[in-house]
C-alpha cells in the first residue's frame, strides 16, 4: 500500500444529488466527445479505477493468504500446532487419510488462520454474521475465528478422527458455542468465499488450561472438531430493546461490487457485522431482517480499495427507528492507519 494519506469528500446518495451528478457527467462526456477526438487519459484512468471492484477482492484474498500459517507434522504420530496468536491444535496419531480413504504417512502440512480482532476480520472480510435455524441472519460475538486444513504434497487430506482446538481467553463465557463457516457455493473456502456462521449443535466447548509453546500456562476454550475449513467460537448478540432496519447510503460510484459496509458494535471488541444486502434500485446497503436494536451505539464502517489505497469512512451512530445513515466524507490512506483506527474503536 502507498503511504500518503489525504481526505476527499464525495457526494452522497440522495436522489437529487444522484440525478444532478448523472446529468453533469453525461453533459461533460458529450461535450468532450464533440469537442475533441482525443481522450483525457488521466480522467479515464481515475474513473475506471474508482469504479473497479477487482482491487478490493484482490486485497481480501491477499490478506487471507498472508494470514495463513503452515506447520509440518508427522502423520504417524500425534502432534501439536501453535498459532502466532495463541491458538493450539492437537492431532492424534494417524489422523489423516487421502481422498481414496488410504491412511496417510509421512509429512503433512497443517494450515491455520486465526482471527481474534475486528481489524483482521475487516481486512479478511470475515464478519460475525450468524444464521439462525429459521434462516434469520444476526450478529455474533466472536471468541476467535479459524481456518484449519491439512494437505500432503498439495493434495487435500481427510480426517480419520476428531482433533482438538484450543483458543486462549482471559475469561470463559458459558454462552459461547462452536459455529461452522458455510460458504457461498465457492470451490475454495479460504480465498474467495463469503462466510456465514451456523451453530454446530453437536459439539460443545469446555474451559481448559494449557501449556503454551514457551511453557507458560494459558486458559481458554477447548473443543474437538471433526471437519476442516472455517470454525468460529461465538455467542449470539442479545439486546432486549425494540429492533429496526438499518440502511446505509454510500458515496456515488460505489456499490456491493466495489465496497463493503460493516457495523462495529460498541463495547463488543469482536462483534463486526456485515451489511450484506444491497438494493441496486435504491443504492442502499442493509442487514437482513430489521434486527438492529434501537438506541444501540455502533460505528458504521465503509470500505473500498482504489488506486492501491484504502478508501474508508468510520461514522459513530446511535441507531434510530428506520435508520438511514449517509456516508459523506471518506478518507484515503494506508492499511496500517486503518487498522489503528479499527483497533481503537470502543
Amino acid at each position: 500500500m502507498k503511504t500518503n494519506s489525504t481526505t476527499i469528500t464525495l457526494l452522497n446518495n440522495s436522489k437529487n444529488v444522484k440525478q444532478t451528478m448523472i446529468n453533469f457527467l453525461l453533459l461533460s462526456f458529450t461535450l468532450l466527445l464533440l469537442g475533441s477526438c482525443s481522450k483525457n487519459d488521466d480522467n479515464d484512468i481515475v474513473i475506471e479505477q474508482f469504479l473497479d471492484g477487482l482491487e478490493l477482492e484482490t486485497e481480501i484474498i491477499e490478506n487471507r493468504e498472508q494470514a495463513l500459517q503452515t506447520t509440518i507434522l508427522n502423520a504417524g504420530g500425534s502432534g501439536e500446532v501453535y498459532g502466532a496468536e495463541g491458538t493450539i491444535l492437537y492431532f492424534p496419531a494417524n489422523s489423516f487419510e487421502d481422498q481414496n480413504g488410504n491412511p496417510v504417512t509421512g509429512a503433512v502440512t497443517i494450515e491455520l488462520i486465526e482471527i481474534y480482532d475486528k481489524a483482521k476480520m475487516l481486512l479478511t472480510k470475515m464478519p460475525t454474521n450468524g444464521k439462525r435455524p429459521n434462516g434469520d441472519v444476526e450478529t455474533l460475538v466472536s471468541g476467535g475465528e479459524f481456518y484449519i486444513n491439512a494437505k500432503q504434497n498439495g493434495e487435500q487430506l481427510q480426517l480419520v478422527n476428531d482433533f482438538m482446538l484450543f483458543a486462549p481467553s482471559d475469561e470463559f463465557d458459558e454462552d459461547m458455542r462452536l459455529f461452522n463457516g458455510q460458504d457461498n457455493d465457492c470451490n475454495d473456502e479460504i480465498l474467495a468465499c463469503d462466510i456465514v456462521w451456523e451453530e454446530d449443535e453437536q459439539v460443545g466447548l469446555e474451559p481448559m488450561q494449557r501449556e503454551g509453546p514457551n511453557g507458560e500456562g494459558v486458559s481458554g476454550y477447548g473443543g474437538f472438531l471433526g471437519n476442516f475449513g472455517w470454525t468460529n467460537i461465538d455467542r449470539w448478540f442479545n439486546d432486549p430493546r425494540p429492533k429496526t432496519l438499518l440502511q446505509v447510503d454510500v458515496p456515488e460510484g460505489f456499490n456491493n461490487t466495489n465496497s463493503n459496509v460493516y457495523v462495529s458494535y460498541d463495547g463488543e471488541p469482536t462483534a463486526l457485522a456485515s451489511l450484506d444486502i444491497y438494493n441496486p434500485e435504491t443504492g442502499l446497503f442493509s442487514e437482513h431482517y430489521g434486527l438492529i436494536p434501537i438506541g444501540l451505539e455502533v460505528h458504521i464502517i465503509f470500505l473500498s480499495v482504489q488506486n492501491d489505497q484504502y478508501i474508508y469512512a468510520i461514522q459513530q451512530v446511535t441507531i434510530a427507528e428506520n435508520h438511514l445513515e449517509v456516508i459523506g466524507t471518506t478518507t484515503t490512506g494506508t492499511e496500517a492507519g486503518l487498522v489503528a483506527l479499527i483497533n481503537n474503536l470502543p
